[in-house]
């Protein structure tokens, strides 16, 4: 027989709770999370890698600056006081590379024969260091002895005659002409 109790509770029947079964989305975040701290982790071990790789390279920049500065000491090149090593080297490296075109003009007044003239000079040092060089002249002869007179000359190199052809101007027979060539720096033409 069943007692009154049985009958009256005042508590709610319990439910069957189904087992913890694992959702969908509870999955996928635990394998985002599980894939993020991987890839965390191979990027700090790859951080470590360069910091370390970093330091050595640093310690080698020191060798060779002290390196350097051992051979200018040897060759006597003194550097200004507070200069680094690498501001000197910049400097030389862009005084060697630079063109003195004070030098070139001279060296165009020394070599032009008579009878030859210039209408424009355009020089270049981006890259390498060129001229062209337009003009004209009472016969192809004068343009050839000045083409002679820039292979002779330790200040150019390679010159080439881009073109000459016969013109009128005022009434008189010229030759119009065009030569490019580069230009040796300033080290090398002395």
């Amino acid at each position: 027989m069943k007692k009154t109790k049985d009958y009256i509770n005042l508590l709610p029947p319990e439910e069957k709770k189904p087992g913890r079964v694992v959702g969908k989305g509870s999955l996928f975040a635990a394998l985002f999370v599980l894939v993020w701290l991987v890839v965390f982790g191979l990027q700090m071990k790859e951080l470590l890698v360069l910091r370390a790789r970093l330091n050595t390279l640093a310690v080698k920049k020191q060798a060779l600056q002290q390196q350097l500065a051992d051979i200018h000491k040897e060759l006597g090149i003194a550097l200004p006081a507070g200069m680094s090593p690498e501001k000197a080297a910049v400097i030389q490296t862009i005084l060697s590379e630079r063109v003195l075109w004070s030098e070139v003009f001279k060296q165009f007044a020394i070599m032009v024969p008579k009878g030859l003239w210039f209408d424009s000079l355009e020089g270049s040092t981006m890259g390498k260091a060129e001229i062209k060089v337009r003009g004209g002249a009472f016969s192809y002869l004068s343009v050839a002895e000045f083409m002679l007179a820039m292979e002779k000359s330790p200040y150019f190199e390679k010159p080439q005659l881009l073109f000459a052809q016969k013109a009128v101007v005022q009434g008189k027979d010229v030759v119009a002409f065009e030569i490019a060539c580069g230009i040796k720096n300033a080290q090398g033409a002395r």
